[in-house]
């Protein structure tokens, strides 16, 4: 007796993959592969267009904020990146390295460090890059 479901012909089935990297063709942008990170090219692709195959974004290519980087939350709520001074975030309480980086909202939220933007990302996103901050393709300096 085996552990895992067997399908037959004909069975409608759910597939959802985890871990996987998109490929975009760029000869068709409504058409999207899906493939192994590390691996050329793709495994399947799939049209956007298709009502048959659900797909949803987790996570931005871009992430995670950079200073000065402008993104939009799943509600299309406008978010700055911003770099910390170590001083001014030890002085509320908070654990602080170089280059510490916060997510600031249009509406006032405020989450700082990268064990917070995670929780930004859980409760507000996924986040798209609006437009990069200056720092944006250079390689990360903290």
């Amino acid at each position: 007796m085996t552990d895992y479901p067997i399908y037959r012909k004909g069975d409608e089935v759910e597939i959802v993959r985890r871990g996987v990297i998109v490929v975009v063709d760029p000869k068709d942008p409504a058409r999207f592969g899906v493939g192994r990170p590390g691996q050329f090219g793709a495994d399947s692709y799939f049209r956007t267009d298709n009502d048959g195959v659900r797909h949803r974004l987790v996570t931005a290519a871009e992430w995670p904020p950079l200073p000065e980087d402008v993104w939009r939350d799943r509600n299309g709520k406008r978010w700055e990146a911003v770099e910390i001074d170590c001083r001014e975030c030890t002085a509320d309480g908070h654990a602080c390295e170089d280059g510490y980086v916060a997510l600031k909202s249009e509406f006032g939220a405020w989450y700082p460090g990268n064990l917070q933007l995670t929780q930004a990302h859980r409760y507000y996103g996924p986040f798209s890059l609006e437009q990069p901050g200056p720092r944006r393709g250079q390689e990360r300096t903290c």
